[in-house]
């Protein structure tokens, strides 16, 4: 797509994560993380994002010991920028890092399923998920 640029890091001020996340549905997880999105991408191991200008159009986040595990949190790209390569060009970033790890990618809805099959994804009855504890005090 032109004017889209490709960038690693994740150094993304909040709004933009935020309004990105907003575009993708997520916006109860925009409120539970109440202003901790930055964190969540400079604590990843990986991030790489797609940019229209100054908006964060889609990006791509890995957390991995970066030798045996890896998880790739989430794939999004903007609904008006789909079906134009992003979600593949992000993926394929990851996978090209990643790809000698075992890769587990958490899908978050069922209709992406076939986007990560494309890529060698298969499902698997091997996980486990525990939703993150409201009250983490002991």
């Amino acid at each position: 797509m032109a004017g889209v640029t490709i960038r690693e890091g994740g150094a993304i001020p909040h709004k933009q994560v935020a309004d990105l996340l907003i575009a993708l549905g997520r916006a109860e997880q925009v409120a539970r993380l109440d202003g901790r999105l930055a964190d969540l991408l400079n604590n990843s191991t990986y991030v790489v994002s797609a940019w229209d200008g100054s908006m964060l159009i889609g990006a791509a986040r890995v957390v991995s010991d970066g030798v045996a595990v890896t998880i790739l949190q989430h794939v999004g790209v903007h609904p008006d920028y789909r079906h134009h390569g992003l979600g593949g060009a992000l993926l394929g970033r990851c996978l090209a890092r990643f790809g000698h790890t075992a890769i587990t990618a958490l899908v978050d809805d069922p209709a992406d399923a076939g986007f990560y099959a494309h890529f060698g994804f298969r499902a698997t009855d091997r996980a486990m998920v525990r939703a993150a504890d409201p009250d983490p005090s002991p």
